[in-house]
């Protein structure tokens, strides 16, 4: 058999997990820094150019439009010529305007005459301050014009520079940025990862420190193999043959003494080692189910699992992908659930029968009559198989009173499932489980539990003793 080879709910992360995070952790962190230190650095780029920009509008509005260009209030033919002259002459300059207050158009080295695409930034200009603006690939300077003796600007001259070469600047200062921090980033980790695998250890420790003696110790018996499967086979009385296995966990200590489940499953379940337990025990199963199949020998097998179990969401996918991995088909296994189980699941629990039902496994409800599960919720479950407890198998050996077994038989029939009697131990009690309408039988009467070699051998000299009535 296969050892396990990853926990299906590790209850602390692995190496491997940390790492991730650690890296998620730099990578967040990096990409923070390289949007801050990146905005910081395109404002100052894009300031730096506004600035520059405005003082070429203050000298350009200073030598083009001085007071002989203008006549009154109206700007001179010959302001017109020499501003279409410099306009032309200029080689970053792309356009000029002068507006009225009015927002009219008093001068365009374009034909265009329409109104301001920036009518708030000439709104502006007009109260004595100096507006930029960035349009595309044009940064646009408003200068207000303002003579001697006018209390306020008579105009506003509007320039076009070009701002490709800005955005181009920032571009590559950004990439610069952007490589220097990324290649410090590489360095800060790689100095950080030896520390950081040392904390995980020793987080570890003390993690596995907080656990109590059995959890550490059951652990410790998952890692070095002290665990194993016997197989009960299951009786069909419908085709008379053994079509299946319920696999039961083996803990044997290394002075062979053997641990009863009783003795820790119920201190562990509400622990994170159940989960740990329940992958290692499927895992196991599935192994063998996988091994039977290559040797032409098709049985389908029942593994047990906990209320706990059913709080994790990802748990179908994982036993799905854990049997396709082996070649197995998920409609040949059977996840057996106690019905105190299923009365005690918490929020959630519906939700993950019915994912692992949608992907193809049987499930089956152990130990019914002793818990307190209701009909809608084995209903809505669908819950393909019910075993009747072996407490009214003995009943019924022991007084003869089919009363409580019949009374589980018809609820059963009325859901639809499979009646499993398990617990049978005489010739008897089969025969009188098959008349009342039992379609499987479990127990010692038909074989213990055993290893897989022994249960191969025994099925080689298996001969249906029960009647299918």
């Amino acid at each position: 058999m296969h050892r396990s080879q990853a926990p299906l709910c590790p209850s602390f992360p692995t190496r491997l997990h940390l790492l991730v995070g650690f890296s998620a952790l730099v990578a967040v962190f990096v990409a923070a820094i390289a949007l801050g230190v990146g905005h910081l650095l395109r404002e100052s780029i894009r300031e730096a150019a506004l600035s520059g920009a405005e003082q070429t509008g203050r000298v350009f509005s200073e030598l083009e439009m001085g007071e002989e260009e203008y006549r009154g209030r109206r700007l001179t033919d010959a302001a017109r010529g020499d501003l279409d002259t410099a306009v032309a002459a200029s080689s970053t300059l792309r356009a000029a305007k002068v507006w009225a207050p009015d927002l009219s158009v008093v001068y365009s080295s374009s034909t265009r005459t329409r109104p301001p695409r920036q009518a708030d930034a000439v709104r502006g200009a007009l109260r004595g301050e100096i507006e930029s603006r960035t349009s595309g690939p044009l940064l646009r300077i408003y200068v207000p014009i303002t003579l001697a003796g006018d209390r306020r600007p008579r105009s506003v001259l509007e320039l076009h520079l070009p701002y490709a070469p800005v955005q181009a600047k920032i571009d590559r200062r950004t990439k610069s940025l952007a490589f220097v921090l990324g290649l410090g980033a590489l360095l800060f980790y790689a100095a950080l990862l030896p520390s950081v695998l040392r904390g995980s250890r020793a987080l570890a420790g003390l993690y596995e420190a907080r656990e109590n003696p059995l959890q550490r110790r059951l652990r410790r018996a998952i890692r070095d193999g002290e665990l194993a499967l016997a197989y009960q086979p299951k009786l069909d009385l419908r085709s008379g043959k053994v079509e299946g296995v319920e696999a039961l966990l083996r803990w044997r200590l290394p002075d062979g003494r053997i641990v009863a489940p009783v003795d820790y499953i119920p201190r562990i379940e509400p622990t994170p080692v159940m989960g740990d337990l329940t992958a290692h025990v499927f895992q196991l199963a599935a192994d063998q189910a996988a091994a039977w199949d290559r040797e032409g020998l098709a049985l389908d097998i029942a593994v047990n699992i906990s209320a706990s179990n059913l709080s994790d969401a990802g748990l179908p996918e994982r036993l799905v992908g854990l049997t396709h991995a082996r070649g197995l088909s998920s409609e040949r296994v059977t996840l057996e659930l106690t019905e105190g189980a299923i009365s005690q699941s918490r929020e959630g629990a519906h939700q993950t029968l019915a994912d692992l039902r949608a992907r193809g496994f049987k499930l089956s409800i152990d130990d019914f009559g002793t818990g307190e599960s209701s009909l809608s919720r084995m209903h809505a479950a669908e819950f393909q198989e019910v075993k009747i407890d072996r407490c009214f198998v003995q009943r019924l050996e022991e007084h003869g009173d089919p009363a409580l077994i019949t009374g589980i038989i018809d609820l059963a029939r009325a859901l639809g499932a499979t009646v499993v009697a398990e617990g049978v131990e005489s010739e008897q009690t089969a025969r009188r489980l098959g008349d009342l309408g039992c379609d499987v039988l479990q127990g010692f009467h038909l074989g213990r539990p055993m290893p897989a070699g022994e249960l191969e051998r025994w099925l080689e000299a298996f001969e249906p003793a029960v009647a299918t009535g």
